[in-house]
């Protein structure tokens, strides 16, 4: 097994991804403790330890085990259940998940740091389940808060993002779509992937994210009839895709360019063969429905028949 000091691991990893001590620590800890660990002089808690590895793009587990305390560990599984019972879409599992949160709000200590955001970030997601977006925006940015109580959606593409940031800023956009417009929606996911090709293209982990913001994207400037732009974000998804054998939104992808084409006027039988690859793909991974859906879409939208392959 290797050994290592964590005040040498955190530094040397910061120099290699070529961040400042500011860089590294915002949202997570102040500057002089992040300097006082990287000097040797504090051991970090796991929280502290795991977002600071996150925005390395490193996965704490392989680093380090005896940092978590008995503490650590409780509102690890607790996160751990909540997450399960918000990832079961059954009624039963929403009402445990919403009688699980009404008990931690109980609880004074889950209520500090990292555990009022797990909540902050459940009450969100239920709340876009329930098609409650007012409340999906208002749970989202106050969770976003917690790490940078100055966020601002206009400086998004500035940040160097926490794993959980991600998502909470898609939600963010998911209540614009609704509260706002397509358009303000689309800005904010076009912002999130600024900073994500900034920082973290190189990072598995962050493309399995990049692949469904790109998705996102795509299906966004399609109904914003921003073909041109469109376009090339399915391009960049289709190759992200085949590197990282990516079967679910592959043929999607695929489907969006080739509605832009038909859409445009332009190359017709380079979209109609786009489209016979998407229903092949679909029919191969037994995704009727889908495939359904998109004859349907485009039958209505441009008159395209199955049959006309």
């Amino acid at each position: 097994m290797s050994l290592f000091r964590v005040d040498t691991l955190i530094k040397e990893l910061r120099i290699a991804k070529g961040f400042t001590q500011g860089q590294l620590c915002e949202g997570i800890c102040a500057k002089d403790s992040l300097s006082r660990i990287e000097r040797g002089l504090r051991r970090p808690d796991w929280y502290t330890f795991e977002l600071l590895m996150q925005r390395l793009g490193e996965d704490p587990r392989k680093y380090c085990s005896d940092i978590v305390t008995a503490n650590d560990m409780c509102v690890m599984n607790i996160k751990h259940k909540l997450d399960s019972l918000l990832r079961d879409h059954s009624d039963q599992g929403q009402s445990e998940a919403e009688q699980l949160i009404l008990e931690l709000k109980q609880d004074e200590d889950f209520q500090k740091g990292r555990g009022a955001q797990f909540l902050l970030m459940a009450e969100a997601a239920i709340s876009h389940r329930n098609k409650d977006y007012e409340k999906m925006y208002y749970h989202a940015t106050n969770a976003l808060k917690i790490n940078r109580p100055h966020f601002d959606e206009n400086k998004i593409s500035t940040y160097i993002l926490l794993d959980d940031e991600v998502m909470l800023i898609n939600q963010i956009a998911i209540a614009q779509f609704q509260l706002l417009s397509f358009e303000k929606g689309t800005e904010i996911l076009l912002k999130l992937k600024e900073s994500l090709d900034n920082h973290y293209m190189s990072d598995k982990e962050k493309q399995k994210k990049y692949i469904g913001l790109l998705y996102n994207i795509s299906k966004n400037l399609g109904m914003l009839k921003e073909y041109e732009q469109c376009i090339p974000i399915c391009d960049s998804g289709i190759e992200l895709c085949k590197k990282q054998f990516n079967a679910y939104h592959y043929p999607l992808f695929l489907f969006h360019k080739a509605c832009c084409i038909l859409a445009s006027g332009a190359e017709e039988h380079i979209g109609l063969l786009l489209l016979k690859e998407a229903y092949v793909l679909l029919d191969f991974y037994g995704r009727f429905n889908d495939k359904s859906l998109m004859e349907n879409f485009v039958k209505n939208e441009f008159g395209v028949h199955v049959s006309d392959f």
